[in-house]
């Protein structure tokens, strides 16, 4: 018989990458993954070439971030995220845990580093952002688990000079 966890830390994670904070005020889309190599959860993506397809965000508009799923099959390849040609959920507004990838503040713009897959407080190397109406919820350090919201905060225009 299979033994169940025994022995728990102090501070268990508040949430996975990838996993919806709250769905209190939330939109989700499904879209056809397009990427060969598939969508890791947690990965903002842009529309694909096709209809109603999507791809890992590169240069094009920010549509929403891959939520994670359970049910998804596993692959040996992406274990953590859609494959190829999988119909799969897309947060398109509401709040998201997330991976840090250095020091990030409430409050703060949101950057996704291609390269480390997490995110990011700034500009940079292979760091694509500010994602548009994406902030920081919650402050955290490298590799912590941080939460963002999209699309939840009104824009607030520049005052005039």
């Amino acid at each position: 018989m299979a033994t169940y966890q025994t022995t728990y830390t102090n501070a268990p994670p508040k949430g996975l990458h990838g996993q919806i904070a709250s769905e209190e005020k939330c939109n989700k889309i499904s879209r056809t993954v397009e990427d060969a190599a598939g969508i890791a959860f947690g990965t903002p993506v842009q529309r694909g070439a096709g209809d109603h397809g999507v791809v890992a965000m590169a240069a094009g508009d920010f549509l929403g971030i891959a939520v994670l799923n359970p049910a998804v099959p596993p692959s040996t390849t992406l274990p953590d995220g859609y494959p190829q040609y999988f119909t799969g959920a897309f947060m398109t507004m509401g709040p998201m845990y997330v991976t840090a990838g250095g020091a990030v503040t409430d409050g703060g713009e949101v950057f996704y580093d291609t390269s480390t897959k997490r995110y990011v407080a700034a500009a940079g190397a292979n760091i694509i952002g500010p994602l548009p109406d994406t902030f920081f919820e919650t402050s955290g350090g490298n590799g912590e688990i941080v939460e963002i919201s999209v699309r939840l905060r009104p824009v607030t225009p520049a005052p005039a000079a």
